[in-house]
């Protein structure tokens, strides 16, 4: 990994470490960052819309293990079990699909018990989104290591292509320059070029899970924002939605150069999911507002907050909502 210094036009290296030589420990350091920078990290790991439900939750009674980092994906109301090595480990796969299989088998009661408060801020909304949708028995395993063993890839890999499951997996590479350490998350499973097939197979599984009968006048008392009923009202005037998951998925297709812009309507704010990354993007949604608004990146677009009044009537003018 480069440094490029554009005052002098120059790179400079970044020496490559590992998180035994920096002194970084697995638990207390790594997870912990992971957890205290959720909103960051999750969009590094593909999972822009996703919660985080807490850190080293027991899967079953009869097991003494933990998970390392459990997450719930509001899209297809399944759970999303992480799990963490310092150091490549051939038993980290085998542990992650024993989780799987254990959390599977959880119902909202249970889930809803397991949620950690104190590190989960939206855990009213998170508590709503599922109790209004039915549990996804398929749950997604997220592998993260510095290094793996072949044969965990090749197995993880065979499991995914022949039998379906739900596997990604990301190598964490350290960095270092003077006393500043970088991390870089570089997915090795599945290859970025397949990400069409396993969004199709998301789009599936999402069509088998049966909704409870909540409608947008349920929702929109949730909503802290004094324009969240004028923003509900110009969405639905173009499409239905999807009120038990608050949001309308693909608002717009191939608009602006983007392949969709999906509106998601969260307790405090607007989330904006985009796909697509066409030429000078971020400075080109920074155009569209008059006040600053932080992007985030994630591995196949952006997302931004709306909060403001005056942020969304210039969204809505962007997006050309009709009055």
């Amino acid at each position: 990994m480069l440094k490029l210094n554009t005052e002098h036009k120059t790179f400079e290296t970044l020496l490559q470490s590992e998180f035994k030589t920096e002194n970084i420990l697995e638990r207390y350091d790594f997870q912990a960052a992971m957890v205290k920078s959720w909103e960051t990290v999750k969009n590094e790991l593909g999972l822009p819309t996703s919660y985080l439900i807490g850190q080293e939750i027991n899967p079953h009674k009869s097991v003494g293990n933990s998970i390392d980092l459990l997450a719930f994906n509001p899209d297809d109301s399944s759970l999303i079990v992480i799990e963490l090595k310092r150091d490549k480990n051939k038993l980290q796969l085998l542990q992650a699909l024993s989780y799987a299989s254990m959390v599977s088998k959880w119902d909202k009661e249970m889930l809803i018990s397991e949620i950690q408060r104190p590190i989960n801020p939206d855990s009213s909304e998170l508590i709503d989104l599922i109790n209004n949708n039915d549990l996804n028995s398929e749950v997604h395993i997220i592998l993260v290591s510095e290094l793996y063993d072949p044969e965990v890839i090749i197995t993880a890999e065979w499991l995914t292509n022949n039998y379906g499951l739900n596997i990604t997996a990301f190598s964490v590479s350290v960095h270092k320059m003077e006393e500043q350490i970088f991390v870089h998350f570089d997915q090795r499973l599945p290859l970025k070029e397949l990400g069409d097939v396993y969004e199709e197979r998301g789009r599936k599984s999402k069509l088998n899970s049966s909704k409870k009968s909540e409608n947008w006048e349920d929702v929109l008392p949730k909503l802290k924002y004094k324009f969240a009923k004028r923003a509900l009202d110009l969405c639905l005037k173009e499409k239905d939605g999807d009120p038990s998951r608050r949001r309308f998925v693909g608002f717009r297709s191939n608009f602006d150069g983007f392949t969709w812009i999906s509106i998601s309507f969260r307790e405090k704010y607007l989330s904006i999911y985009i796909k697509g990354r066409p030429e000078n993007a971020e400075n080109f949604l920074k155009s569209k507002f008059t006040d600053s608004i932080e992007i985030s990146h994630w591995q196949e677009g952006y997302s931004f907050k709306i909060d403001k009044e005056k942020q969304f009537e210039e969204l809505a003018a962007w997006l050309k909502m009709r009055n």
